[in-house]
């Protein structure tokens, strides 16, 4: 379920993706919005909701590092940007209260600290300021958490009616409010494309890297000489490989990366198949220019569906939660490398891109109309205090602090670098004076 932002007047970039939302009739941007996110997709999402808002709210946008690329492509001349580097200075003052809407961008355990910072303090304000949560992409088919996480927020936007349907049975079982919950779909500022011809072999294809999948290293090797195999195969196609990692920036996986792509595939795929390209840009701008999307899981994926591209899911490496596929069982679109050598590109089924992938017509108004509800509420002093299902009392794990543990990891991670760093001079001297020895 992908959301794209109406087209108005002929600007170009972002401003020409957003679409009018007057909240409670302010259309002189009396009102005040707070996106607080903190990297890469999570920013997208949250700026790609508050676009909707550009013209009843002064927008700022809070983030800790993005790309160039995403900064020019979805935040606004006119919005208040503000680049923070820790998270804590901003929940321990009163800054979340300066705003009227706040759009939470972040991952769950931040977005449970975030929504406990106001419910905390909300009697200490005369208002509260509307908090909106949501899910910058894939959600685990079967996983709770993710939900649970942002459950206190006065709007949680879902992905698709296939979440949906299991966020209300989640209601069910835990005697939840089922009010926050509006249909929005994957939201992202791409450009609708007409539908691309399915006839003939690809000649443009994309392959989404997913970071920590494969997290075994030589999986991750046969999955490149697997990619350098169907580039040599086709010689005269373009294979671009989308990078997630750009050098010295993090991203919302950071964590979970344990192998460079592009390292590993320069010391492992010789010759390097001179049709293969590797980019940083953004799937935005790439997608438009391909007639195939490849990728073992990625949110990428129901952008390209939703813009006429074929899909590949490759199935090489199993389905199951340890890849982080199952969200794409039923839709017929696995296949092994070996199969897209050969040129058998499956077709995605219909019933289930119905469920999983179509977007909400009706999102823009039934935002507009719940905000509404929740402005007139909130005016008469009558909106309902926040609580959280996950709150300090029942889920004391959930706020403990994990620096000291960051601050280890980090120096075990540079001492993994430097002793890397000398396996390889050691092991070039010793090449060249096992070379010198043979002359």
């Amino acid at each position: 379920m992908l959301r794209h932002n109406k087209t108005i007047g002929t600007e170009t970039g972002a401003e020409n993706r957003a679409v009018t939302m007057n909240t409670a009739g302010n259309a002189e941007k009396q009102r005040k919005l707070l996106v607080l996110s903190d990297f890469d997709s999570r920013v997208k999402w949250g700026v790609s909701l508050a676009a909707f808002f550009q013209h009843s709210c002064e927008i700022t946008v809070m983030f800790e590092e993005i790309p160039s690329s995403i900064r020019q492509r979805y935040i606004l001349p006119n919005y208040t940007v503000r680049q923070y580097r820790d998270l804590d200075p901003i929940l321990n003052s009163s800054a979340l209260f300066e705003y009227d809407y706040v759009i939470l961008a972040l991952g769950g355990s931040q977005a449970v600290r975030a929504m406990s910072t106001i419910a905390d303090r909300q009697h200490e304000f005369p208002a509260r300021p509307l908090v909106i949560a949501g899910f910058n992409g894939l959600m685990e088919p079967g996983d709770p958490h993710g939900f649970l996480c942002r459950q206190g927020a006065d709007i949680i936007c879902v992905n698709s009616t296939r979440d949906m349907s299991f966020f209300q049975e989640l209601i069910t079982e835990f005697h939840l409010d089922a009010s926050p919950l509006v249909l929005a779909g994957y939201l992202r500022q791409n450009d609708r494309l007409p539908a691309l011809p399915q006839n003939g072999p690809p000649q443009s294809i994309l392959f989404v890297e997913q970071v920590g999948r494969p997290s075994n290293l030589r999986q991750k090797i046969l999955l490149m000489e697997q990619l350098a195999a169907y580039a040599r195969a086709h010689p005269t196609r373009q294979l671009v490989i989308k990078l997630r990692s750009v050098e010295g920036i993090r991203h919302t996986n950071s964590s979970k990366e344990k192998h460079s792509f592009r390292k590993i595939w320069h010391y492992t795929v010789r010759p390097h198949p001179t049709n293969v390209v590797f980019s940083y840009d953004g799937t935005e701008e790439i997608l438009p220019k391909m007639d195939l999307c490849v990728s073992i899981s990625s949110t990428v994926l129901f952008e390209a569906l939703e813009m006429g591209i074929r899909v590949a899911v490759i199935s090489d490496f199993g389905i199951g939660t340890h890849i982080g596929n199952t969200a794409f069982i039923g839709s017929g679109l696995f296949v092994s490398l070996q199969d897209l050598r050969d040129d058998k590109i499956p077709e995605v089924a219909k019933e289930w891109l119905q469920e999983n992938a179509s977007f909400s017509d009706t999102f823009a108004s039934d935002l507009t109309t719940k905000l509404a509800e929740l402005d007139e509420q909130r005016a008469q002093g009558t909106l309902t205090p926040m609580k959280l299902f996950y709150d300090r009392s029942g889920f004391p794990s959930l706020y403990l602090t994990k620096k000291a543990q960051g601050r280890f990891w980090n120096w075990m991670s540079i001492l993994t670098q430097m002793s890397l760093y000398f396996r390889r001079t050691a092991t070039k001297e010793g090449s060249m004076e096992k070379k010198g020895a043979d002359r």
